[in-house]
């Protein structure tokens, strides 16, 4: 049982924390793009990085869309609520 649970654990962990580099990108998605991929995260409930056009990054569940352009983010520990405008998005990473 303990095995199955850590297999689970380093599993869930590459997931989240360990991203290829090689597919990360310094270019910005065009809009369309970037609905796309939230649309996508909605529908098979993935996990995304996004990276606003301020450089910072969060990582998270996409759990409602309010509007055209309007998303709700829940953050990796799913306390934390956030609105996120799709003008404000550089890229999204799945």
């Amino acid at each position: 049982m303990t095995n199955f649970l850590e297999k689970q654990f380093k599993k869930a962990y590459r997931y989240l924390f360990e991203y290829n580099t090689d597919k990360l990108s310094i270019y910005s998605q065009f809009s369309g793009k970037i609905l796309a991929y939230l649309t996508y995260a909605i529908l098979h409930k993935n996990y995304i990085m996004i990276t606003y056009r301020d450089g910072t990054s969060e990582i998270g569940k996409i759990s409602k869309r309010l509007s055209a352009g309007r998303f709700v983010l829940s953050d990796i520990d799913q306390k934390i609520l956030r609105i996120v405008d799709i003008d404000d998005i550089f890229r999204i990473d799945l």
